[in-house]
């Protein structure tokens, strides 16, 4: 039989649940649990499978029972290391609970601080693989989130370092894609904040030289290099007045002059269909 290697313990990790669903909602991680007139859970989580980095599912027969017995084994992050060792040695010789769609699904005995980060949720059925599946997906949403925030932040940064001397350019080739919100098969932001930041200040540039004629927007520039932004990036800001222009031809906005005097376009407001 396989055996594991598990520091959260007691004599076997075929736990037994506090069961049942409660209110509030509470977000998916380890809790303390209390002692009272009957077992609750404290109102914060220790860590939240948020503060995960990986886990693994292993499985094995059970002696005792004869049933499937499922483990996620998993570590938390840097950060939270010292939050769980803290947490696990305030809590020797009572038990914790694993929440998960608001249930406790296991309550382990600690028998130890743990130093190293290392936890395992344990339990026989198989909702376990469906769980693992859960925080597997709680724990790349997590790393999405964190890459998008480092990304803006960095964008943030580099919005204030650009003067109107500063040479602009994408760090790929100008497209739709160059600035989306996401990469669509990661769920990852990667180079677009910093496109579109210096997408959004290369376009208020060139703002400075329309002009209007024949109530159609004209862009007083032949090149990119006039405005000092790279050409492709020139190419598809030219490419977005042309739309603009389309646009307030369908009636659908219309020419605006903004407050610092240049050229721009706002919705109309479109007549309903009674």
């Amino acid at each position: 039989m396989k055996t594991f290697t598990v520091l959260l313990v007691t004599a076997s990790l075929a736990l037994t649940s506090l069961g049942g669903s409660f209110e509030p909602y509470r977000p998916n991680g380890w809790y303390y649990i209390t002692s009272g007139a009957q077992d609750s859970l404290s109102a914060d989580p220790i860590v939240t499978t948020k503060d995960f980095v990986s886990i693994r599912l292993d499985s094995f027969m059970s002696e005792r029972t004869g049933e499937m017995v499922y483990q996620i084994a998993g570590r938390v992050n840097d950060r939270s290391i010292k939050i769980w060792a803290d947490a696990t040695e305030r809590s020797i010789g009572k038990h914790i609970g694993f929440v998960c769609n608001n249930k406790v699904v296991c309550n382990p005995l600690v028998n130890a601080r743990i130093e190293s980060g290392n936890f395992a949720i344990s339990g026989e059925g198989p909702e376990f693989k469906a769980m693992y599946k859960q925080i597997q997906e709680d724990i790349k949403n997590e790393e999405i989130a964190s890459e998008h925030k480092k990304a803006w932040e960095e964008a943030r940064k580099l919005r204030a370092s650009i003067t109107d001397t500063t040479f602009l350019k994408t760090k790929r080739p100008m497209s739709d894609d160059a600035i989306g919100p996401y990469n669509y098969h990661t769920g990852l932001n990667e180079d677009r904040a910093y496109n579109q930041t210096v997408y959004t200040i290369a376009i208020d540039r060139a703002k400075k030289f329309l002009s209007v004629e024949n109530d159609q927007l004209v862009l007083n520039l032949k090149s990119g290099v006039e405005i000092n932004i790279a050409e492709d990036l020139f190419q598809y800001i030219t490419g977005l007045f042309d739309d603009w222009n389309k646009w307030v031809k369908e009636g659908k906005f219309k020419i605006i002059k903004t407050e610092e005097g240049y050229y721009d376009i706002e919705p109309t407001p479109q007549k309903r269909n009674n």
